[in-house]
C-alpha cells in the first residue's frame, strides 16, 4: 500500500487557517469544518468576544471571522478547562472558497499516530514571518473524557494551538491542540495536550456569541450537515474518501461486502437531509436493534446526530461476516424512525432507496437481515408518561439575575406523576468522598451512568485530587458535568434519576435544592429546565458504606420491604421514649424509618446510623433544623405527613417519584406541600448494589 501521508497533508494543510488580531498579531490555528464555519480553542478567540478578527487561510488570502459559539465554562482569564477548550468561528465573507477537513465520525480513542497541523510567528532569520507547521505526533494516553495526551516525539510551537489534529490511521480529524510541551511534575516531559473533536457534540445549548446566531436552536447538527453536504459535493474526485480508502483505520479492502469510506460520503449526505433525532436516546436504542441487543452502549456516550451512530458501529462490525451489513440495518433503521417524523418523507424514502440499491451489490442472502429490522415499539411513539409533561428543554446562559420564586398558590396543586421506577432505566450516580486532610468540609467526586443495559458503571468524569471541593462550591462545580449527563440521558419519557452516594454523617447535604444554573436571564419558573434538581427530576441517597455489597440483613429487608404494600412509618426514636436499635432491628417489613431530625443532630445521626446497621435500605429523615429542647408540634406534623405518603405509595418503588412530585408542588408554591421541604429520602436498592472505587485518592 503506498504511503497516503503526503495526499493527506495536502488535504489538512489546505483545511488549516490561521487565527489573529486586524493589526496581524497572531493568535492561534484553526481547523476549517464547513463552509464558512472554522474550529479552533476556546482560548485562543475568548479575549475577542463578538468583535470581528482575521483568519487567514492556506492560499494567503485573509477574512474577516467572528466568534459565533462557546461552551460555558470558559473563563475571562487563566486555564479552559478541556470539557469548555473549543468554539466556532464565523467567516464573515460569505461564498469564501477553502478547504475543509474530514471530521471522524467516530466516538472511540484515536489511534496511537497523529499529526498535527498550524501556523506559528517564526523568529531567527525570519522573526515575525507567519510560517505554516505540522508534526507527528503520539497519542500518549486519554487525559480524561475530553482531551488526549500527545507524546514528546514532536516539540509543538507556540500559536499552533486550536490548529485540527488528523488520525493517520482512519485520515479524519480527531482533535484540537489546546496546549504545547511543558514540564509537569517529576521534570517529566509531555508533548502536549489535545480536545477530542468529540466536544462538539456539547454544542446543544451553547453561549451565543454572535449576534446573528446563523446555526440555529442545534448548532452541532447544523454544522455536522453543513460538513457532510460540503464533502459530498467536493470529495468526488482526489479528496478525504479517496484518500481514507488506502488507510488501515477504515475496514477492510474495498469490495461490495466491505464499508468503504464512498459508501459514508454517499450515507452521510443522506443522513444530513434529515432532521435531527427527537429523542436523545433514538440513535443509542436503533444500535442495540442493530447488533440484535447483543451490544451494549453506555449510555454515558453522547450520540445526537445520526452520523455519531454509524461511527459507533466501526468497533463491533465484525460481529456480522459481512462487513456492510450493520450499516445497512442501521441505515434502513434510521430512514424508518424518520419517515415518522413530520415532513421528512421524501428525505427518509430516498434513504430507503439508496439502501435498497446498496444491498444489492451483496446479494440476496442479505435481503432478509436488513429488510426486516424493524423499530422498537418505544421508539415509534408509545409514550408511559401518566398525566405529566413529556417536553425536555435545554439550559439557558447567565447574565448575574437571580430568579424570583413564583408567587403561593391559594389550592392544592396537581403536577404530573411519571411512570418510572429507580432500575428502570439509566441513572447518573453521584459520589461525593469526604476529604480527611481538607481543613475545611471538602469533597472529591465521581459521576458514573448506572444502565440496566450496560451494567460497567464506568466513571464519566470525576476531581479525586487535592484537597477537594468546599462543599459549598459543588452545587456550581457539578453544574456543567451533570448537565451534560442529563442532556444525553433524558427522554420525553423519562428524565434519568440522581443518586447521589455519602457518608451517613454528610447526608443532609441537599443536593436536590442544587440548580442546574447559578442564575439565568429571564427565568420563567413555567419552564422545567430551571428547576431546582430534586423538583426536575428524582434525588435519592445511598450509603457510601454499602459499596460492594454483601450485608444479607440489609439484602433480606430490602426484599421483604420492596413486596410489602401499603407502607407503614416507624418513628425512630419513638415519641417520647428513648432510641433503641431492638425498635429497629425488629421493625416489620412494611415499616419504613421516620427520622424527625437531621444527620447534623447527635440523636439524629445516632437514629440513622442504627437503621443502616438493622439492614435498612429506605428511610425518611428531616434535614432541617431539629427544636433544641425535644421534639414539639412540628416533629409531630412531619411525622404525620411522612405516615400519609407512606400509606399513599402502591410500593415502596414509588417513594422517589412521589417524592419528586412533592417537591414541584412546593417549587409551585402549594402550602399544603411545605412540610416536605426539608424532607429526604434514603432510597439504598440491594438489588443494584454499588461497585468499589477502583484505587485509592491521591494524598497530600
Amino acid at each position: 500500500m503506498p504511503d497516503q501521508t503526503p495526499r493527506l497533508d495536502r488535504l489538512a494543510r489546505a483545511a488549516t487557517a490561521a487565527i489573529g488580531a486586524v493589526d496581524g498579531t497572531h493568535w492561534g490555528s484553526a481547523g476549517l469544518i464547513a463552509p464558512g464555519w472554522a474550529l479552533t480553542a476556546a482560548h485562543v478567540v475568548r479575549t475577542a468576544g463578538p468583535d470581528p478578527y482575521t483568519v487567514s487561510l492556506w492560499n494567503g488570502r485573509s477574512v474577516p471571522a467572528r466568534t459565533a459559539y462557546l461552551l460555558t465554562g470558559v473563563p475571562e482569564s487563566g486555564p479552559v478547562p478541556a470539557e469548555s477548550d473549543i468554539a466556532f468561528v464565523r467567516l464573515l465573507e460569505e461564498d469564501t472558497d477553502h478547504g475543509c477537513v474530514w471530521l471522524s465520525d467516530r466516538g472511540d480513542p484515536p489511534s496511537r499516530d497523529v499529526r498535527a497541523y498550524g501556523w506559528y510567528v517564526a523568529g531567527g532569520e525570519r522573526t515575525g514571518e507567519l510560517l505554516e507547521w505540522n508534526g507527528l505526533c503520539a497519542v500518549a494516553g486519554n487525559d480524561g473524557p475530553y482531551s488526549f495526551r500527545l507524546g514528546p516525539q514532536t516539540e509543538i510551537p507556540k500559536g499552533a494551538s486550536g490548529g485540527p489534529i488528523v488520525d493517520l490511521s482512519q485520515g479524519a480529524l480527531v482533535g484540537l491542540t489546546k496546549a504545547s510541551r511543558r514540564t509537569s511534575e517529576g521534570d517529566i516531559k509531555d508533548g502536549g495536550r489535545a480536545v477530542r473533536a468529540t466536544l462538539l457534540r456539547e454544542f446543544v445549548s451553547p453561549v451565543v456569541v454572535d449576534p446573528d446566531d446563523v446555526l440555529g436552536p442545534d448548532p452541532y447538527y447544523a454544522l455536522i450537515c453543513a460538513h457532510d453536504r460540503w464533502h459530498a459535493e467536493s470529495d468526488l474526485r482526489e479528496g478525504w474518501p479517496d484518500v481514507q480508502g488506502n488507510l488501515p483505520g477504515n475496514g477492510l479492502p474495498d469490495s461490495p461486502a466491505s464499508w468503504s469510506p464512498g459508501d459514508r460520503l454517499e450515507l452521510f449526505e443522506l443522513l444530513a437531509a434529515l432532521p435531527a433525532p427527537e429523542d436523545p436516546t433514538l440513535v443509542r436504542t436503533l444500535l442495540r436493534e442493530v447488533f440484535h441487543d447483543r451490544v451494549k452502549f453506555p449510555a454515558s456516550t453522547s450520540l445526537r446526530h445520526w452520523r455519531d451512530g454509524h461511527g459507533e458501529i466501526h468497533q463491533h462490525r465484525m460481529q456480522f461476516m459481512i462487513e456492510a451489513l450493520p450499516y445497512l440495518r442501521y441505515a434502513k433503521l434510521v430512514a424508518l424512525a424518520a419517515g415518522t417524523m413530520p415532513d421528512t418523507a421524501s428525505a427518509a424514502s430516498e434513504l430507503a432507496r439508496w439502501v435498497r440499491r446498496r444491498k444489492r451489490r451483496l446479494g440476496l442472502e442479505t435481503d432478509v437481515s436488513v429488510d426486516q429490522v424493524a423499530l422498537p415499539r418505544w421508539a415509534e411513539g408509545d409514550v408511559i408518561l401518566r398525566g405529566g409533561m413529556n417536553n425536555t428543554g435545554v439550559l439557558r446562559h447567565s447574565d448575574g439575575k437571580i430568579p424570583q420564586d413564583p408567587p403561593p398558590a391559594a389550592e392544592h396543586i396537581h403536577v404530573g406523576v411519571f411512570d418510572a421506577r429507580p432500575g428502570d432505566g439509566p441513572s447518573v450516580l453521584l459520589e461525593l468522598e469526604p476529604v480527611l486532610w481538607s481543613p475545611s468540609v471538602s469533597f472529591h467526586w465521581r459521576l458514573c451512568v448506572l444502565d440496566p443495559e450496560h451494567d460497567d458503571g464506568a466513571v464519566v468524569d470525576s476531581d479525586e485530587s487535592g484537597d477537594g471541593i468546599p462543599a459549598d462550591e459543588l452545587p456550581v462545580r457539578l453544574q456543567r458535568p451533570l448537565a451534560r449527563l442529563f442532556l444525553q440521558l433524558d427522554t420525553p419519557e423519562r428524565r434519568t434519576p440522581l443518586e447521589v452516594v455519602l457518608p451517613p454523617e454528610h447526608f443532609d447535604l441537599a443536593v436536590h435544592h442544587w440548580l442546574p444554573q447559578a442564575t439565568v436571564t429571564d427565568l420563567d419558573f413555567s419552564d422545567p429546565t430551571c428547576w431546582p434538581l430534586g423538583v426536575r427530576r428524582q434525588v435519592v441517597v445511598r450509603d457510601a458504606s454499602r459499596r460492594g455489597g454483601g450485608d444479607p440483613l440489609w439484602e433480606m429487608r430490602w426484599k421483604d420491604t420492596a413486596a410489602a404494600a401499603p407502607l407503614r412509618a416507624l418513628p425512630t426514636p419513638p415519641p417520647g421514649r428513648v432510641l433503641r436499635r431492638a425498635g429497629l432491628t425488629g421493625a416489620g417489613p412494611d415499616q419504613v424509618p421516620v427520622v424527625c431530625r437531621p444527620a447534623a443532630d447527635a440523636t439524629g445521626r445516632e437514629a440513622l446510623r442504627m437503621a443502616l446497621e438493622s439492614g435498612h435500605g429506605i428511610f425518611l429523615w428531616n434535614t432541617g433544623t431539629h427544636p433544641p429542647d425535644g421534639c414539639d408540634d412540628r416533629c409531630r406534623s412531619f411525622s404525620g405527613n411522612a405516615a400519609q405518603l407512606l400509606a399513599a405509595a402502591g410500593s415502596a418503588a414509588q417513594l422517589p417519584e412521589l417524592l419528586r412530585v412533592l417537591r414541584e408542588r412546593i417549587h409551585r408554591r402549594d402550602p399544603h406541600a411545605y412540610w416536605a421541604k426539608p424532607l429526604a429520602l434514603m432510597y439504598d436498592d440491594a438489588d443494584r448494589p454499588l461497585t468499589k472505587p477502583a484505587g485509592v485518592l491521591d494524598a497530600p
